[in-house]
């Protein structure tokens, strides 16, 4: 009996597979009437004919990172491989036509193959900013092209969307124009606020490389605060990508008017001025961490007006045999102390070997007012026609009566040395940067 039950239970699984057999092979149909590569060309020649469909092209809006602004992006795809990539970077300096390909490994690629803004922006900081030259087409239909950066990993990866592009937006001149607008001015004031209904809310800070802003505010506990975010510059101003909030008042967009230079959102009661008293300051605790000096490594953390006279003046005089010049490095030393001296550096011009040091001694002091102020000793090596020289420049760095601003200017781009500058209180347009070493 138990044989027979056995057999009985082969049997039965035989027939199922005989069934199974059967409906395999009669009944299941095959997929996709195409092979891979068939169905990857014509996906791909559909892609060609949507990204060189528009008349004008598309307009897009690239940020590398989430920590770097965006740039407008105008691309104009032709059938025969070439593609047009203008932008507002640099003011244009890297429009061009190159080629572009579209390939597959994962998804369909598209691929800008020479000198663009893409690649330059890529190639900024060593190649390490998080930018593209290589996209993945996650969707392209006639009126959006979504692209997503092939080369990105984790949390941060860059969407570029592309739509349509107008006649008008074929024109750059006043998005080039606002760029302008937006970069810092020095020649303004080393400080530039948000006013709230004609009340200082904050200062407002703008790296034009990066596009960054940042808005730095006391809290309603009295806490120092900074937010950056990146922002889009348009031909009338600007709006933040991300929300930026002070206490309760959100920052959104800015027109730029023109009659009185300034950006307003009235709508909001809001401003962005120049004013010579500063908005809220990060703290820096100026003389507790020893020597500081002038920094020529950053100049966009020192005012254009500085850097303008430092590089205008003529620091150099006959001196036996050749030129001596004053070089663009000196030293606050020795702040920790009580005996602090300014020191300069002078080189033979013939050989750019060091001549001589020419230093003076001075005492500082930190007021209530929070600044700052410097009293030259007289005590010196410096000879009558290095004062001469000198004069004006040490006038600049020391000799406000009224004081120095102390900021926190964050870090050298590539070390880990603190940096702080201080701003002349009887001429803010002078902000002097310096670095801890």
């Amino acid at each position: 009996m138990k044989k027979l039950n056995k057999l009985l239970a082969s049997l039965g699984v035989f027939i199922l597979l005989l069934v199974v057999t059967s409906c395999s092979e009669n009944e299941v149909e095959p997929l996709f009437d195409q092979s891979i590569n068939e169905r990857t060309d014509a996906l791909t020649s559909e892609y060609v004919d949507v990204l060189t469909a528009p008349e004008n092209g598309w307009i897009g809006y690239y940020s590398p990172n989430a920590n770097f602004g965006a740039y407008t992006m105008l691309i104009d795809f032709e059938t025969n491989g070439d593609v047009t990539v203008d932008s507002d970077y640099e003011a244009g300096a890297y429009n061009n036509t190159l080629t572009y390909r579209l390939g597959k490994t994962l998804k369909i690629e598209l691929v800008f193959e020479s000198t663009s803004a893409f690649s330059e922006i890529f190639s900024l900081y060593n190649n390490n900013n998080g930018g593209e030259f290589v996209f993945n087409i996650l969707s392209a239909t006639e009126d959006e092209v979504v692209l997503e950066s092939k080369l990105d990993y984790g949390d941060d990866v860059t969407i570029l969307t592309l739509n349509r592009a107008s006649v008008e937006d074929l024109d750059l001149t006043n998005i080039y124009a606002s760029v302008t607008n937006i970069a810092t001015n020095f020649t303004e004031s080393s400080f530039r606020n948000v006013l709230l209904n004609d009340e200082t809310i904050a200062s407002f800070d703008f790296d034009s490389e990066s596009r960054i802003a940042t808005i730095s505010y006391f809290d309603e506990n009295g806490d120092f605060q900074s937010i950056t975010s990146p922002i889009v510059i348009t031909a009338e101003g600007f709006y933040f990508l991300n929300e930026v909030e002070v206490n309760g008042t959100l920052l959104t967009s800015f027109v730029f008017d023109e009659d009185d230079l300034i950006y307003v959102n009235d709508a909001d009661g809001l401003k962005i001025v120049y004013q010579d008293i500063p908005g809220p300051l990060k703290p820096y605790d100026f003389g507790l961490d020893g020597n500081g000096r002038y920094n020529y490594l950053e100049l966009e953390k020192s005012s254009t007006k500085f850097n303008n006279f430092w590089l205008d003046e003529q620091w150099e005089f006959y001196v036996g045999t050749g030129y001596v010049y004053y070089t663009s490095t000196y030293y606050l030393r020795d702040l920790d102390s009580s005996l602090s001296y300014i020191q300069f550096y002078i080189a033979d011009g013939a050989t750019g070997d060091l001549a001589y040091t020419v230093w003076y001694d001075f005492t500082y002091e930190i007021k209530e007012d929070g600044k700052v102020y410097f009293t030259l000793t007289g005590d010196t090596n410096a000879s009558a026609e290095d004062d001469a020289l000198l004069v004006d420049l040490i006038e600049v760095i020391l000799g406000s009566e009224s004081g120095y601003y102390i900021a926190d200017t964050g870090g050298l781009l590539a070390y880990s040395n603190g940096t702080f500058s201080l701003i002349n209180a009887d001429e803010p347009t002078y902000n002097t940067n310096y670095y801890d070493f």
